[in-house]
């Protein structure tokens, strides 16, 4: 009799472990904001080396800059502003989060909070896709900044 309860239950084993086996893209978003939180080095790892990483800052006197990095550039960034980051405090909050479905990718749309220099982006977005394995991994982010605090 307990073979036979045994083999009923390892389908729905199976099912559960291929259900929670990767993460949806709301688990990936908050993991994503958990490592940033911690300045933690290994959200590097969850950018695709050929993401693309815009940027985009105006300037008081009317100088308009943006910049494009690839996802291997910004995790090298990443490795070495963390500790800065970490030093000053320098956090992102996010809030009025929605999460867009595309074809095979995700849209996660959030307003971010800048606490070290006191202003909100409201244009901040990324793109998720899953890789071979399922698991998500960026391979677009776009942010604006200011070089000046509104503390």
């Amino acid at each position: 009799m307990k073979i036979k309860q045994l083999i009923c239950l390892i389908p729905c084993i199976l099912i559960t472990n291929i259900a929670f086996a990767n993460p949806s893209p709301k688990e990936f978003f908050n993991d994503y904001i958990t490592l940033g939180e911690n300045f933690d080095p290994a959200l590097a790892g969850l950018y695709s080396d050929s993401a693309k990483i815009h940027t985009y800052r105006k300037y008081p006197h009317g100088l308009e800059r943006s910049m494009e990095l690839t996802g291997l550039q910004w995790k090298m960034l990443i490795a070495k502003i963390m500790p800065i980051a970490k030093a000053s405090d320098d956090r992102s909050k996010f809030s009025n989060i929605k999460i867009t479905p595309l074809t095979k990718k995700y849209k996660i749309k959030a307003d971010r909070y800048s606490t070290k220099k006191c202003y909100t982006d409201k244009s901040y977005y990324m793109m998720i896709e899953p890789k071979e394995n399922g698991d998500f991994e960026i391979i677009e982010e776009y942010m604006e900044t200011q070089p000046n605090s509104n503390c």
